[in-house]
């Protein structure tokens, strides 16, 4: 038997010619794998070259988003920042706008000194009382600060932590001095349904001022038109009008009884002048407190008289350091208390008119003018009509009304941060 071995590389019983045409056809397939493998290294050389490239610009996004994002979350602190660093400075403003209110109710009571601290609120009742938006806190009230960026204040008066310290301060009488705090808020609001330190509200900054107020007492050493310490050295001269009218002209305290030259009158009931034992004209006697606290209280605390408005305006306190000359050009006009520390002149032709009590602790002398009240002379007095008539007249009617309205309670030294 005959066995034939095919080479399948080569073909030996292939012809001639049909074995070249398979050789060709050999290396033109080789050819091509090889060219095929080229051209496949080829895209992934260029794939890699994309893809480093977009990884290249997805790394720069996000550094510029991270650098973008820095900027607003920079900006975003420094908003919040400067609204708290506002909202601090003005926290004590509304504190300070809460104890003016409580002040302000304080002087609206009918019955004086106030005994306790009860703030009401009744929108059904005619008229209404409104004292606060919420009375079981005490005084409570809420500011639009700036709305356009939802800030608001609120302040606090809280009824518990108002007390009276009368006692403590020495004053037999209650109600005469009580001490106020009150809270000031700043807040955002977000939810105007619930309350200012309810989530998504939030407060920005508090601040807790608290005062003193007190009122002025007004005991004269006598209800006399003139109320003269020095009686030796006072004199009632010409064109002089000391009335007392239901009352006395002049008390003075135990000695030389005032001199009172042709031309003066002098009259009051149930005799134009009269001793008083114990004659009390101390400034804590008159006034309830000393002089330093009587300064710290006054509406005006003045050394000028060019400082002086005139007219004063009604009802206030004058506390004057030194001497002090009125004239046509500074006249004293005005109602209410008139606290000298020197010697006073109300010269000829001023023109003055002053309704009140008038504490001279100096000399005092009076050539024009009238003064209707009181007037509590420490020292030497001369009163007389230089070409003008000159009066003093006790009038009970203005007194009442300047223990009313001066009287009233105020503030009694200055505000104090508490918180």
């Amino acid at each position: 038997m005959r066995i034939s071995i095919v080479d399948p590389v080569r073909d030996r019983s292939t012809p001639k010619g049909d074995r070249c045409k398979r050789h060709l056809y050999s290396k033109e397939h080789s050819n091509k794998y090889i060219l095929s493998d080229a051209n496949l290294n080829i895209s992934n050389g260029a794939s890699n070259k994309g893809m480093a490239l977009v990884w290249a610009m997805l790394a720069m996004t996000m550094m510029v988003s991270t650098i973008l994002m820095g900027i607003f979350l920079t900006q975003i602190t420094s908003n919040v920042i400067d609204t708290q660093m506002q909202s601090c400075g003005q926290t004590p403003s509304i504190a300070k706008a809460g104890l003016f209110d409580a002040l302000a109710w304080f002087r609206r009571q009918t019955a004086q000194p106030v005994a306790a601290f009860n703030p009401q609120r009744d929108m059904t009742v005619t008229p209404i009382v409104n004292d606060t938006d919420d009375a079981a806190i005490g005084i409570v009230r809420e500011i639009d600060v700036d709305q356009s960026s939802n800030i608001y204040g609120r302040y606090e008066v809280i009824s518990s932590t108002v007390t009276d310290i009368s006692s403590s301060r020495g004053f037999a009488g209650a109600g005469t001095m009580w001490n106020i705090e009150s809270v000031g808020y700043i807040y955002l609001r977000l939810d105007p349904t619930k309350a200012y330190n309810v989530w998504p509200n939030r407060v920005l900054a508090h601040n807790i001022l608290a005062v003193d107020i007190r009122r002025v007492s007004m005991v004269l050493p006598g209800q006399a038109a003139v109320c003269a310490a020095d009686p030796a050295q006072t004199v009632f001269g010409n064109n002089s009008k000391i009335i007392g009218g239901v009352k006395y002209a002049c008390v003075y305290p135990p000695g030389t009884a005032p001199n009172v030259l042709p031309g003066a009158t002098v009259t009051g009931t149930p005799t134009a002048m009269s001793q008083l034992s114990p004659y009390n004209d101390e400034c804590v006697d008159v006034f309830g407190m000393t002089e330093d606290e009587l300064r710290s209280i006054a509406d005006y605390c003045v050394s000028d008289v060019d400082d002086i408005p005139v007219p004063i305006p009604d009802y206030k306190i004058v506390f004057y350091e030194g001497n002090a000359t009125f004239n046509s050009t500074t006249p004293l006009k005005g109602t209410g208390i008139f606290y000298i520390t020197g010697n006073m002149t109300i010269a000829a032709g001023s023109g003055s008119s002053y309704d009140g009590i008038i504490y001279c602790c100096g000399q005092y002398q009076q050539n024009s003018g009238v003064i209707n009240g009181s007037l509590i002379a420490k020292n030497k007095v001369n009163i007389q009509g230089t070409g003008d008539t000159t009066d003093i007249n006790y009038d009970a009617v203005i007194l009442n009304q300047i223990r009313t309205y001066t009287g009233q309670y105020r503030f009694a030294k200055g505000f104090f941060l508490k918180e």
